[in-house]
């Protein structure tokens, strides 16, 4: 072995400690994270209770739990889980699928992606859900697919508004077709809500949604308001896009704020404000759907009476 090729050795050993990343649990047990290209920042000036998960320089919104969700937005111990259905384990035995779900379940204590509460916000009853990216990427299979579908049917039943927080990749591809065919099933749910129950549902984009969750129960079309984090929102993921484009993306493709200056939603809000500009647009709906319903019950009486007269 010559000089040259220890030289060479040499410097590929170098480059591998130098590329070296820190292992998931790594992060995870550090008490550092990487935030804004600013260097190092202690995890307890972004995850604690007056920040709320956002970063103070930049902006950037971390993730939520379901539970962290439903305390922010009802209250701790303001609100109940909805127990929801739990459909067959990995339906079409894919290699591998029944270790990544118990994964999830024992990362998350939940049997899928979706956790359903209903609980009282100012006053008003409101039925909500949110997806755990925790969760096998927040992909909705049958399960979580069915919780969504479960949680419009309780809404109907209970004559509640409806407040979804969504994020995820997507349906869950190892369950092919049952995945996909909750994308037809969660939007007839959705609408069938809409129109039996008289009361609005609200949209919410958080962190990162993509896939079959923007092209099904999430798209903007869907919900009566949309509103979004600070969040990235799309079909197919930046990567994907700039690899089959190839060609540089544009500044802000993707944002919620790009998504806001295109019409695709209603507005974007900071974490800290976001529950005052639901709660204050559920008000608003509630009051002019029953406006609307006494103007349709006093134009039914007057139909009614001239009727009786004309005969």
């Amino acid at each position: 072995m010559n000089w040259l090729t220890k030289a060479i050795k040499f410097g590929e050993k170098i480059k591998k400690v130098l590329r070296k990343r820190p292992s998931r649990q790594e992060q995870a047990n550090s008490k550092w994270i990487s935030c804004c290209g600013t260097g190092p920042q202690l995890k307890s000036t972004i995850f604690n209770k007056e920040q709320l998960n956002t970063c103070p320089n930049c902006n950037k919104h971390y993730p939520f739990t379901p539970r962290e969700r439903f305390d922010h937005f009802f209250g701790k111990n303001n609100y109940e889980i909805v127990k929801t259905p739990e459909l067959a384990e990995n339906p079409l035995n894919f290699p591998g699928y029944k270790e990544k779900l118990e994964r999830g379940r024992k990362i998350t204590g939940h049997h899928c992606a979706v956790m359903v509460a209903q609980g009282v916000k100012n006053g008003i009853k409101v039925t909500s859900f949110a997806i755990d990216s925790r969760f096998n990427g927040g992909s909705i299979n049958a399960s979580a697919g069915e919780a969504i579908v479960y949680c419009f049917q309780k809404a109907i039943d209970d004559l509640t508004p409806v407040v979804a927080w969504s994020e995820g990749g997507g349906q869950a591809m190892q369950e092919s077709n049952i995945a996909l065919h909750f994308m037809v099933k969660t939007v007839l749910a959705a609408n069938t809500f809409k129109k039996n129950s008289g009361k609005p549902l609200i949209n919410i984009y958080t962190n990162k949604c993509y896939g079959g969750i923007t092209a099904s129960f999430a798209g903007p079309s869907i919900a009566d308001i949309t509103l979004a984090e600070p969040s990235l929102v799309g079909f197919a993921g930046q990567a994907i896009v700039k690899n089959q484009t190839r060609e540089n993306l544009p500044e802000g493709f993707q944002s919620s704020e790009t998504l806001l200056d295109k019409g695709m939603c209603d507005g974007v809000y900071h974490r800290k404000e976001i529950n005052k500009k639901i709660i204050g647009i559920i008000k608003l709906l509630l009051n002019k759907n029953s406006e609307v319903n006494s103007l349709e019950n006093e134009q039914t009486s007057e139909i009614s009476i001239q009727t009786r007269e004309a005969s």
